[in-house]
């Protein structure tokens, strides 16, 4: 199992991206993190913005299509697009998210 982050200041792309992994089935489980808040340099300047964080719930072998689905409907020209590699998942989970990806 991987899980792939991105972040944005648009509930609406973020919703977009959500619902299209869902009904491609490229994602089993997407979690929607609301109204967190970021800091970064932008232009050599700090900036703050509250932003919406998804963790995408996915495998390898679909890892590839999840990027490419993110970057077709985010609302940032550069999304953060990273994916975290899981070393341990538990055996029923990881049975229900491959029965989920098909």
């Amino acid at each position: 199992m991987l899980i792939i982050k991105t972040t944005s200041d648009s509930h609406k792309a973020m919703k977009d991206i959500t619902n299209a992994l869902l009904n491609n089935r490229y994602a089993a489980c997407v979690n929607i993190i609301p109204r967190m808040r970021s800091k970064y340099v932008l232009d050599g300047r700090i900036v703050e913005s509250r932003e919406v964080m998804l963790l995408i719930k996915t495998s390898q072998a679909l890892e590839a299509n999840v990027y490419e689905t993110i970057k077709e409907l985010h609302n940032y020209d550069t999304p953060e697009i990273s994916t975290i590699k899981t070393s341990n998942v538990d055996e029923d989970y990881a049975n229900w998210l491959e029965s989920a990806l098909k």
